[in-house]
This record gives C-alpha cells, structure tokens and sequence, in this order.
C-alpha cells in the first residue's frame, strides 16, 4: 500500500482501560457509600428545587382551532391523538377563526392557539410566542364560470354573489387587506357575510356564485368544494404582487391535475397567494408541553404530502411575534437527545440543561478528584472496623491470659469471619499497602490465638 495513502490508525487504547474505569466507578460508588448522610438530603434539596422552579407539566391543555373542518381543526384533531400518546389531553376549542383565536389565547381561556401569519396583533400580545409555522393556507376562490374568467378580481366579482366568509374568520381577516388593496366594496350587497359550513352549503346547492376560503389541502373543507361537480378555482394572476405588498403572504401556485387526473381538476396551473398556518402560546407554557408541540408538527409534517413548499415547514416566519426557546433549539437541533428514551418532560429537560450539568461536571468532578476521602475514606472505614473488631479479639486474648482462663473457642470462628470479610474488601489504588497490613494483623493475632488455646488453665 502507498504510505501516502495509508490510512492513518487510530492510537491504541491502554491495555489497563477496562480497569481504570471500573475502578473510577467503584471509586465513586464508594464515596457516595460513605457520605449517604450528605448525598441523599442534597439530592432531595435538588429534586426540590427543580420541581418549584420547573414543576411537572400539566396532563390536560386547550389549544383553540377554528370552524369545522378547517385547516386548523383538522390539524388540531392529529395533534390531539399525537398527545394521547404521551398521557396528555389536548382539548380543542372551536372558534369562529384566527382573530377569535388570539383572543381567547391573551384572555387566558386556551393554552395554545392555531393563527395565522400577518394577523393584527392587539394590545397584551407581547406575551406571546411563536412555535413556528406548519404550512401553507392558500386563498381559495371557487366559482362556477366555466368560460373566459376575467383576471380582473374586481370585475370578475361584480354582480356575483359571494361568500367572504364571517368577521373574525381566518378567511376573512386574510382577504380584506387584499381586497381592499384591490379596491373592492367590501360593502358591496354581492358580498356575503356567511360561516364557512353554510356558504359550502350554499355554493353546493347553487345559492351562491362564488367562494373565498383560506385553507391548506388538509382542509375538508377545501377538499369538499373541489370535489363540486363544474366547479372551479380563479388563479390570482397578480399574486406575486399581492405578496410584494403584503410582507405575510407569499405566492404558490397549485398544479394541474392536483385534485383529479380524470377528469383534471383542476385543468390549469392556478395561481394563488397564501398565508402560514402558525401555533402561538405564552410564555406561560410548559417547556415540555411545548416540546410536544414540536414533535406534534414534526410528525404531522412527516406523514402529509406538501403541494405547496416540500421541506419548508415546520419555520419560524412570523418574526413579530417571538420564537420560543424551546422552538428555536428543535428548529436548529432536532428531537432532543433523550427523545424517544425518557419521559418526554425529562427530554425537555434534559435539552435545557445538559450544558449547564457538562460545565458543572467539568468543575466538580476535578475537584472531587483533590478529596482526600473520595477515593480512600470508604475504604479506610472499612479496615479501620476490621481492625476494631480485630482489637476486641486481640483484648479478649489478653484478658483470658492474664485471669489464666481458658480461651473461648469461638474467637477462632470470629477470626475466620473477620479474614473472609478482609478479603472481600474493595482496595482503591493507593490503600493496598494498608489492606495487606491489615491481613498480616489478623494473621499475627491468629497466631496468639491458636497458641493461647492450647494453654491450660491453672489449677487454683
């Protein structure tokens, strides 16, 4: 083999690893054997400490969602059996949409909220945080005219009765900049104020010409109205405008054949605009409870298809509202590394504070090492009770002798158990000089013994 390209060996392991480590472990062990009056109670304060700082995390939270069928209701319905599996109830509130949702979030009636990107953010609101965004909710407008559509909005809108959904809807509070910026009546009597569930109703059944919807394309919704017989979707030939206008939105398109490949729905490219679909809470939240959040995303992410930005979701785009912390690290890290291993609230905790426990370690481990008792002290009250009860025989010996009475036998077996209990003594490096002091001790006093029981006792 070329040595220029020989690959370079790693260095060799020292042959007395296994031993340096086990006795490392067996050093530690010790030290905690020896001062369990200290560790326990400290460990006990430590415990104490972090359940006030950080309690447990509660097993019931509300996250409010929006109409039925919604984008976010669907989504707040996979988020719910994804908790079920950690133990925790996630309860969904119903709303009329997201400018209702943040109400009720700064209120403090929901825990968590689904909202959407670009939303006024009222009084109170920097309590808020962000856990990011999980998809894009395009602008849908369905309608039923088959010929040339005109690309004008405001022309293509005149005389047709039209469901601008309700106020305070996510459809509602997306669409108005919008058509406002267009120059749109929004006043206009052709401009219907409707739920989403009755204007679906309405537009199935003909009552109504056209319909604007803010949904992704897990929305029921959406994929009900698609699925109308002679329906269609109008294509916002000024979408890339409307997106330079408005910070919060961005263009998508939706390709042909998308909803059906026979017949095709839809039979062209559409071009649309769309808002993020975004879960805010306050900082009032569980760490953990916000963890789960992301998993939450994680996995809904994982099993959906996205037609809109494969891989771009779950972000942070909201930049008014700040990003949690716990967010901002899965954004950058991933699921943390006790995920999948540990109770998912000892994960989250575990991620906050690994760092702070390595540069702890890194002081006090050293400064274990400079303990006199870390490595010896065990070990030294050890031998130091063999030689205790080492001392009893050797006094009881002395006493038998000077009384000239006979020696108890039963010294012997205590000898021999005392020898046995030597030598299952865990020796540190640096205490085996004293432990083979102490065998040659017990050995010295077993001489005394054995020849003090061949003595006889005198005659008075």
């Amino acid at each position: 083999m070329d040595p220029l390209h020989r690959k370079k060996l790693p260095p060799k392991v020292p042959s007395n690893f296994r031993s340096v480590v086990v006795e490392e472990a067996l050093a530690f062990w010790s030290f905690i054997n020896s001062n369990w009056l200290y560790v326990l109670p400290s460990l006990f304060l430590v415990v104490l400490l972090i359940y006030m700082i950080r309690p447990l995390p509660p097993k019931t939270l509300t996250i409010a969602t929006g109409q039925a069928h919604s984008t976010a209701d669907v989504v707040g319905h996979r988020y719910r059996e994804f908790f079920q599996k950690y133990g925790v109830q996630l309860k969904l509130v119903p709303s009329k949409g997201a400018e209702e949702n943040l109400s009720l979030l700064l209120e403090g009636k929901v825990d968590a909220a689904f909202s959407q990107g670009g939303l006024d953010l009222p009084e109170g609101s920097q309590h808020l945080l962000s856990l990011g965004s999980v998809a894009y909710q395009p602008l849908w407008l369905f309608h039923y005219q088959a010929d040339k559509v005109d690309s004008d909005l405001n022309r293509f809108l005149a005389g047709k009765k039209t469901s601008i959904n309700i106020a305070g809807s996510s459809t509602r509070a997306m669409l108005e900049p919008v058509l406002k910026a267009q120059g749109v009546d929004l006043s206009s009597p052709n401009l219907l104020a409707i739920n989403t569930q009755d204007s679906v109703t309405a537009f199935r059944d003909r009552k109504i010409d056209a319909l604007f919807l803010v949904g992704a394309m897990a929305s029921q919704n959406v994929q009900e109205v698609a699925q109308f017989p002679g329906v269609q979707i109008y294509s916002f030939g000024l979408a890339t405008a409307y997106a330079k206008r408005f910070q919060y939105l961005d263009p998508v398109m939706l390709p042909a054949g998308m909803f059906d490949l026979h017949p095709v729905v839809p039979r062209h490219d559409v071009q649309m605009i769309a808002t993020t679909l975004d879960i805010l809470t306050t900082d009032k939240m569980h760490p953990a409870i916000q963890l789960l959040f992301m998993e939450a995303t994680d996995d809904f992410e994982r099993n959906r298809v996205n037609y809109f930005a494969p891989g771009k979701f779950p972000t942070y785009m909201d930049t008014r509202i700040p990003e949690s912390d716990v967010a901002r690290r899965f954004f950058k890290e991933g699921s943390p590394f006790l995920w999948g291993y540990a109770p998912y609230w000892v994960a989250s905790l575990f991620d906050e504070v690994w760092f702070y426990l390595l540069a702890i370690g890194a002081i006090v481990v050293p400064l274990i090492g400079f303990v006199p008792s870390y490595r010896k002290n065990h070990a030294v009250l050890s031998m130091e009770e063999c030689y205790d009860e080492l001392r009893l025989i050797e006094v009881a010996i002395i006493r038998t002798k000077e009384l000239r009475q006979s020696v108890d036998p039963a010294l012997l077996e205590q000898i021999e158990l005392l020898e046995d209990r030597a030598r299952a003594l865990w020796v540190p490096t640096g205490n085996r000089s004293a432990y083979y002091d102490l065998r040659a001790a017990i050995s010295i006093v077993r001489e005394d013994l054995l020849t003090a029981l061949k003595l006889k006792p005198s005659q008075p």
